[in-house]
């Protein structure tokens, strides 16, 4: 697993993709992926879970947070991906 500690730089949110951008204490920004869900090959959206849907919103308000207020994130993702698997304040 990797990490990285930072501010919010930006982020983006849709339905079926939402990105953050962080910049850590150097300087250096890393943007990495907090969910894809293009959809369904029948054009419906594949079904995401209450517990993920719950954990995206979550997410979402914390990385809110600490860019309106510059608070400090920390995200970890895999070494060899840029999908999250955690973020927390501090």
């Amino acid at each position: 697993m990797a990490m990285i500690t930072g501010t919010v730089d930006c982020f983006r949110v849709s339905e079926g993709l939402g990105g953050v951008t962080i910049r850590d204490a150097s300087g250096m920004t890393e943007t990495l992926l907090l969910w894809f869900n293009p959809g369904g090959g029948s054009g419906i959206p594949p079904q995401l879970t209450a517990f993920t849907r719950v954990l995206h919103s979550m997410w979402i308000s914390q990385l809110r947070d600490a860019h309106a207020n510059g608070l400090t994130v920390t995200i970890i993702h895999p070494e060899d991906s840029a999908e999250v698997t955690s973020v927390q304040l501090g």
